[in-house]
């Protein structure tokens, strides 16, 4: 399993390269290679989730270490997905204004969900097929991500509560300070909703979406700060992150890790950013890669344990190959409107 982790090392250090231009590493071409680094990060863990499942058995040299600090980093796998979410919605909101604003519920929402009700129906029959069983209740409740029949659900569920928010915030204030002061206040409330009925990952990440936001609406300043102190931020945001991570299982610690993270994560890219047209079509294809993964493990899984078990890496390897080809042949259904 570790060699998928060294893939991705030598793939982030081959395309390396050092940029003084503080834009470089917002553009979308370049935050799409971050995401596709977490994505695989995110299929890594679920993957030895369902190893772990069917009894394989890790190099304890090699693969437990790597296993042991993948668990650990948890949630924050998807902060950055939040984060670039944040600045991306910020960034537009600022650039095209009210009629950007409106069509977040159709370019956001309903294509989010439109595509995703779809992962749902393949699930759906793939259960069917393979006498996977579910309630009636659970699949109604996973058409709206508040239930899993087998698909990752949580993030949807999140970063669709993130859009609605956006759009009733940016929709009753003109003035962007207050519109996100409010939306700040709505997601708070979110927080503390989900907290009495699900478990920490359905908000101990959602902080880094109002950071993406905050980044998007004072770039100038921040970019003055980088300028003249690079090396301090990083220093401080280490620390920072360092003893977050101690006292992480402390609710409100988590909600500032997250954030920490995503600053720690966005500084250390404003000065070096990574050229792969491989983690790159990753990130372009992050929905589909998120939505689908788990379909061929749950599917290989059900039907071939023994060799779950015995041959993890003809496992691994058709797991990777099926979720791609899926992310390839599958077509992102989108809905746009004119002139947004």
């Amino acid at each position: 399993m570790i060699l998928i982790l060294l893939t991705l090392l030598i793939l982030s250090c081959v395309g390396l390269r050092r940029t003084d231009n503080h834009d470089m590493c917002l553009k979308k071409d370049y935050t799409d290679v971050i995401k596709g680094i977490f994505i695989i990060i995110v299929i890594y863990s679920h993957m030895v989730s369902y190893m772990t499942t069917a009894g394989v058995e890790f190099s304890p040299i090699l693969d437990v270490p790597s296993n042991r600090l993948i668990y650990r980093m948890g949630q924050l796998m998807v902060v950055m997905f939040l984060f670039y979410s944040g600045y991306g919605v910020m960034e537009s909101i600022s650039i095209k204004g009210a009629p950007y604003v409106k069509a977040i519920p159709v370019k956001r929402v309903l294509s989010t969900l439109i595509n995703y009700v779809i992962a749902v129906g393949v699930f759906l029959v793939m259960n069917k097929l393979l006498g996977i069983h579910y309630t009636i209740k659970q699949y109604l409740l996973s058409l709206v991500a508040w239930e899993s029949v087998g698909q990752s659900n949580w993030y949807i569920f999140a970063i669709l509560c993130c859009y609605v928010s956006t759009f009733i915030s940016f929709t009753l204030f003109t003035k962007r300070e207050h519109a996100f002061c409010f939306n700040a206040f709505l997601l708070l409330i979110y927080i503390i909703v989900l907290y009495k009925f699900k478990d920490g990952w359905w908000y101990n990440t959602i902080p880094a979406y109002l950071a993406g936001m905050v980044v998007s609406m004072n770039k100038r300043y921040i970019f003055h700060i980088l300028d003249h102190f690079y090396i301090s931020s990083i220093i401080v945001l280490t620390c920072s992150f360092v003893l977050c991570f101690h006292f992480r299982y402390i609710v409100l610690v988590h909600l500032i890790m997250s954030v920490v993270f995503a600053f720690l994560v966005y500084v250390l890219t404003d000065r070096f950013v990574i050229e792969s047209r491989i983690l790159r079509w990753c990130g372009k294809k992050l929905f589909l890669l998120y939505i689908y993964q788990r379909l061929p493990m749950i599917a290989l899984l059900t039907l071939f344990p023994q060799m779950v078990r015995l041959h993890p890496y003809i496992y691994v390897s058709c797991c990777l190959v099926i979720t791609i080809l899926m992310a390839a042949l599958i077509p992102p259904i989108s809905i746009n409107k004119k002139n947004v």
